[in-house]
């Protein structure tokens, strides 16, 4: 009876608890939380792609940590982290906060027609779809899109902002042309 009992307790002293989600058993990487989950760095016509002493532009939020706002693009030692789910962008900040990513019509702001805004839930534009073109990322609405280009901008209330045109346009006034990409390589098309 005794050898029995102990036959049954000594494999599970060897068992060790390793938390998974459907299948992920390896933490090499926060991006092995949410497949495709990366930074969305910036390229455009001030970015600084190869140069060592600079941080390189990142899409981010104008506001505190975890909190809805204005997604923008500037340099950041600590870029916050993006993935695309059921065509939503979607920001993650931690297991409780996740925040979509809408699409709004700003035409009140002259020559800025939608505005990106991290947001508590989905809404903004109805109809829109986020997707990866290589590296790149695109938005589409309809037969429409923003062909990969984005504009960080100043709006009318003189607060940075990240737009976008789902017709080819000029750029505006004072804005900075970028395209945003994922060189994450499990990004998941």
């Amino acid at each position: 009876m005794l050898l029995a009992i102990a036959a049954y307790l000594v494999p599970l002293l060897f068992v060790s608890a390793m938390p998974s989600f459907e299948g992920v058993t390896t933490w090499s990487s926060i991006s092995n939380l949410v497949p495709g989950m990366s930074h969305l760095e910036g390229l455009g016509p001030a970015s600084t792609q190869g140069e060592s002493s600079h941080y390189p532009f990142y899409m981010s939020i104008a506001a505190p940590r975890g909190l809805p706002g204005n997604l923008t693009m500037y340099r950041n030692k600590s870029p916050p982290l993006f993935y695309i789910h059921q065509n939503q962008l979607w920001h993650y900040h931690n297991e409780s906060t996740i925040l979509p990513v809408n699409v709004h019509n700003s035409t009140k702001a002259a020559g800025l027609p939608l505005q990106l805004i991290a947001e508590t839930k989905p809404g903004g534009v109805p109809g829109g779809k986020w997707r990866w073109q290589g590296t790149m990322l695109f938005y589409e609405n309809g037969q429409q899109n923003n062909q990969g280009l984005f504009y960080s901008c100043q709006d009318v209330n003189g607060l940075n902002g990240l737009f976008l045109f789902l017709q080819c346009s000029p750029p505006p006034s004072g804005c900075t042309p970028f395209t945003i990409h994922s060189f994450s390589s499990n990004r998941m098309t």
